[in-house]
């Protein structure tokens, strides 16, 4: 039995010991049996967050002809819309959980404001993809089910994170050798393990990339 609540807050401790291990600081939206809203998770990514992910088992509802069958890892990045109807189902479901949410007041911003903002997030949005790369390459790597891919949508937990954000889906719960692995101790130190490989070599790239425009590159 694959309980996502308790799978994900597995892999993301992991994710965090891995991490740790190589330095990097890590700070989760939860450590415990906790609900938090979907709009405050990206919060805890604040000016000195580098980047944030939001960990989570797939599922295809049992209703549907062959649903056992939908297998894989897959990582998202936001798109104001989904590319795929597949992408779409995925943030229905990923969204779904905003029912439980208390709203929160919006503030309005200046047309100065916007404009900077949208600038800034076009820039994440585009590292957003490289790093959704790096992740989805060490995922699918350990995972019996293989690559599901790389898409796009709507994800309400990624609106707010104005950093570089993905979105991972670990596995499907419905599939049989995707569930057992979910459910394991060693499946889970290796979903963990992945994630945060592909999110130290996306690191290491962009501090590269960095480097190489302060110094102005290769003579």
């Amino acid at each position: 039995n694959v309980n996502e609540k308790d799978v994900t807050l597995a892999v993301a401790k992991e994710v965090r010991r891995a991490l740790e291990q190589r330095g990097v600081t890590v700070i989760m939206t939860r450590s415990t049996d906790t609900l938090i809203a979907l709009g405050d998770r990206a919060q805890y990514c604040r000016d000195d967050c580098d980047l944030f992910v939001s960990i989570h088992v797939n599922s295809v509802d049992t209703r549907h002809r062959g649903f056992e069958r939908a297998n894989g890892f897959e990582t998202y990045y936001l798109a104001l819309q989904a590319r795929s109807a597949e992408a779409r189902r995925v943030a229905s479901m990923e969204n779904e959980a905003l029912r439980y949410d208390t709203p929160v007041a919006r503030a309005n911003d200046d047309r100065l404001g916007f404009i900077l903002k949208d600038l800034q997030f076009n820039e994440y949005l585009r590292e957003s993809a490289v790093l959704a790369n790096f992740i989805q390459q060490e995922g699918a790597a350990v995972l019996p089910g293989g690559d599901h891919g790389i898409s796009q949508a709507h994800f309400v937990v990624l609106t707010t994170a104005r950093r570089r954000a993905v979105l991972v889906e670990t596995g499907f719960a419905t599939n049989r050798a995707d569930g057992r692995f979910l459910a394991s101790t060693s499946g889970q130190r290796k979903l963990g393990t992945a994630i945060a490989e592909g999110v130290v070599a996306y690191l290491r790239q962009y501090e590269d990339k960095v480097s190489d425009y302060v110094g102005g590159g290769d003579p």
